[in-house]
């Protein structure tokens, strides 16, 4: 045989075997990163009879080397003592949802303009609805537009947006409600802080959409850079005031909630606590992360 002729040739050793055709040599994926907004969203109604919390937040989205990539997400908070604030709250979301088509079909368009134009014409629309028993309807909002990783936001009331970056968190809106003027009086020497603290009517807001002449609105001018692994954070107060930063903080920290989870663990963490009285409550998580792009070369 072939095999006992090479054998006796090589000095009792096995000839080297050499396949007919050789394989081809295995080769790693080749492992290309792309950066994306990842969303997230939740709501609840909590323990009210009503759910007058609207949300919007498009879908995740892979940026494109080649043109703009933008992304929209809104929080509203229908005001529960008004008329239908759900109603406020739906329409404040769809007319958004309009606007930014605009916006994605004119690149050049300036995002801070759009938000003033936009709050505007939701405060109009909402003042103008049917007034029952001489109430109104309202609501808050929190918007913001990524245009790939620059963050542009806006705000009219309480609802609040945070960035998440390391191990800090910061909110970037103001709440507008009659806090904000009595600190303004402590700062003249006016009242004093603990006369502020116990004024009752500190979480009164002072502005929202549907008040017929809105003036006080939040609007970054210059938009923030974002950095992988940034979260930005879009909430109703039925987060807020139920918990405290360093928990929603912790919370969306945490290596033990997988990332999928955080905004219903965030939701769930609130009606858990304020099991009796917990108000509508509603979250919107942005992540900006790169994530892997596995292609496999032969």
């Amino acid at each position: 045989m072939f095999g006992r002729r090479k054998k006796q040739e090589y000095g009792g050793m096995a000839a080297p075997a050499f396949p007919a055709e050789a394989s081809p040599i295995p080769v790693a994926p080749v492992v290309r990163k792309a950066p994306q907004l990842t969303t997230l969203a939740r709501s609840a109604v909590g323990n009210r009879n009503y759910q007058q919390d609207a949300l919007y937040v498009d879908s995740s989205k892979m940026l494109a080397a080649n043109k703009k990539t933008r992304l929209l997400a809104v929080v509203c908070d229908g005001m529960g003592g008004m008329a239908d604030g759900g109603k406020a709250s739906r329409t404040a979301i769809q007319m958004m949802i309009q606007g930014f088509q605009t916006v994605q079909k004119h690149p050049e368009m300036s995002i801070p303009a759009f938000f003033r134009q936009a709050i505007v014409m939701i405060d109009r629309t909402v003042y103008s609805f049917p007034k029952e028993n001489g109430r109104g309807s309202g609501t808050t909002m929190v918007a913001c537009i990524i245009e790939d990783n620059r963050l542009y936001w806006a705000s009219v009331g309480d609802s609040r947006i945070y960035i998440i970056r390391g191990h800090q968190m910061q909110q970037v809106t103001r709440d507008h409600n009659y806090w904000l003027i009595l600190q303004e009086q402590v700062a003249a020497g006016q009242i004093t802080m603990k006369e502020a603290v116990a004024n009752r009517k500190k979480e009164a807001l002072i502005s929202y959409l549907g008040m017929g002449n809105v003036s006080l609105m939040d609007i970054n001018p210059t938009p923030v850079e974002l950095q992988y692994g940034d979260m930005v954070m879009l909430c109703s107060d039925g987060i807020t005031k139920t918990l405290p930063d360093a928990q929603i903080q912790k919370i969306i920290l945490a290596d033990a909630v997988r990332p999928e989870q955080k905004a219903e663990a965030l939701v769930d963490a609130a009606t858990h606590i304020n099991s009796h009285s917990q108000d509508n409550t509603s979250v919107v998580l942005i992540h900006y992360e790169e994530i892997d792009i596995k292609k496999s070369h032969h």
